[in-house]
């Protein structure tokens, strides 16, 4: 579903859109929203898995090793 808004927009983004055919402004502002909401969601996942790993002890790539390697053994080929 389409939903119509009213938006400001500062004159060096609407100088930029106002160059774009009428058909291909709404696809542009979609396609902006979705790759800023994307990039935002990985800063956050990445900001709350720094936050995680600070507050965890460190471990030994040898233990990491071993439970891929356990865990792979229990799963069914």
């Amino acid at each position: 579903m389409s939903r119509r808004v009213n938006i400001m927009m500062d004159d060096d983004a609407w100088r930029v859109i106002e160059q774009l055919p009428r058909g291909a402004r709404s696809r542009a502002v979609n396609t902006a929203i979705r790759e800023w909401s994307a990039a935002s969601a990985r800063r956050n996942a990445a900001a709350r898995m720094d936050s995680l790993r600070a507050r965890m002890p460190p471990v030994a790539t040898e233990d990491v090793v071993r439970w891929v390697r356990e865990e792979r053994e229990r799963q069914p080929s």
